[in-house]
């Protein structure tokens, strides 16, 4: 393929020619019907005994309705839907009110938050936000009120649903005393895992790690409060925990997830000062990464391998390793480059400038036989690491994981590399697999491992 049918086609092109942070124009896009990622929904609900509270037009409605009722959650959500007449004739606010109030009587047991979450057309028709929440509020004075937004048409600026949704849920953390010896990891879908030397620093120091993923009740949850620390290790929870660290008084200890042992040293070391934690034998635990590694690319010799941004937050610096180690990767399929990637962003255009760059939005590709003949890997043949990378080419060998699975530093790195292996010897149901909403297990939502990837871990 060359580079001048990539340039015209504008939905490939060389990582050499990309430029930071959107490689690509913006303009009309296709969503792949990938739904593994976890959305506002599943997010929300990880909150233990929370009740959703949607007023929306109801096509809107329809996306957040299939995810509850996908996961078996539909008894902890409650919607209202909009019509024109109440949009145009000044009756938006009392009708919110009354129809907020018609459900909430009706639930019993009674929740103890309720996350109400608004669209764009009341920011159109500037519905008085605070006030609603004032007369909720005051009409049920047991329950804890959180003003969430769904806002599609303004997700080009400023934070995304996903960073808004987060940053609320921590809202309804409650101030109290700290707790000695205690770290709160915010924003995780899932739980850390427990091999990772992040997790064994802390606990063979006698430190507790609270989660939200791990979370039984909403009296685990608002536990979350009491800790010291306040841990992220994604970009996305960035937001949630600088502004949770500014409310409560606590200290804010940001370790990205990474896949450089460079960078993966540096955390553990920040860490260890930090909290005055023994830093544990690190030329051993990497020597246990590259001896992973070795052994997978052995294995998988010139398989071709395909990459996308939904498997982790740092899908550049995963690519980075694999291409550092003389994986046959191929292509990243991704949309933006995030600010913590630009060193890995800077490395690949100059050692690694022929890796292929594929936006995901791209509507042409919403065709199989273009993405057949423009693609080029296609089939059994390619191991896809993520939902998208194995829709777009088209293989049945793929790592079902999203947003990191849990998976941290060294540790993380050595499991990835058993459930590549896996993949690349077992195929599984893409069709099936894709369709499922948040990897389809609602187990998320009850404090254990959501998926197989994490068992054991």
């Amino acid at each position: 393929m060359s580079t001048a049918t990539l340039s015209q086609d504008g939905f490939v092109l060389p990582i050499a020619e990309a430029s930071y942070p959107e490689p690509f124009a913006q303009g009309l896009e296709f969503n792949a019907p990938v739904r593994g990622p976890w959305n506002i929904v599943h997010m929300a609900l990880m909150i233990p005994e929370a009740h959703l509270l949607y007023i929306c037009a109801r096509g809107c409605l329809r996306g957040v309705i299939m995810t509850a009722a996908e996961m078996g959650a539909m008894a902890r959500m409650s919607w209202i839907g909009l019509t024109e007449d109440e949009l145009t004739t000044g009756l938006l606010d009392a009708r919110c009110f009354e129809a907020a109030e018609a459900i909430l009587t009706k639930l019993s047991p009674k929740p103890p938050l309720v996350l109400l979450y608004l669209s764009c057309v009341h920011k159109f028709v500037q519905l008085d936000y605070p006030a609603l929440l004032a007369k909720l509020s005051a009409r049920f004075p047991h329950i804890r009120f959180i003003d969430c937004h769904m806002m599609p048409t303004m997700r080009k600026s400023g934070p995304s649903d996903e960073e808004r949704t987060k940053s609320k849920m921590y809202e309804a953390l409650e101030e109290q005393k700290p707790e000695e010896k205690t770290v709160a990891l915010i924003g995780n879908d899932w739980p850390l895992q427990r091999e990772s030397q992040l997790f064994q620093m802390l606990a063979q120091a006698n430190y507790k790690l609270l989660e939200l993923a791990t979370c039984q009740s909403y009296a685990d949850f608002q536990r979350l409060g009491s800790a010291t620390y306040l841990l992220t290790t994604h970009l996305d929870a960035l937001l949630a925990t600088q502004n949770l660290a500014k409310r409560l008084k606590r200290t804010h200890l940001d370790l990205p997830a990474s896949f450089a042992f460079s960078e993966i040293r540096a955390n553990l070391t920040r860490l260890s000062e930090t909290l005055a934690l023994p830093l544990p034998n690190l030329d051993e635990a990497e020597d246990k990464a590259v001896q992973a590694l070795d052994t997978l690319k052995k294995e998988l010799a010139s398989r071709p391998i395909t990459l996308d941004y939904t498997i982790t937050s740092r899908p550049l610096s995963l690519a980075r390793l694999l291409r550092q180690w003389g994986f046959a990767l191929s292509c990243v399929f991704i949309d933006a480059i995030s600010p913590l990637e630009w060193d890995d962003f800077c490395w690949l255009q100059k050692q690694a400038g022929d890796l292929l760059l594929i936006y995901t939005r791209a509507p042409y590709l919403r065709f199989e036989a273009l993405r057949r003949s423009r693609l080029g890997l296609q089939g059994d043949t390619v191991l896809a690491l993520g939902q998208k990378a194995a829709y777009f080419s088209a293989t049945d060998h793929f790592v079902n994981l999203t947003a990191g699975g849990g998976l941290s530093d060294y540790a993380g790195i050595i499991a990835l590399c058993r459930h590549m292996q896996e993949a690349s010897r077992k195929s599984k149901d893409r069709r099936t697999c894709i369709q499922l909403k948040g990897l389809g297990e609602p187990s998320c939502l009850c404090g254990t491992p959501c998926h197989p990837a994490l068992q054991g871990s």
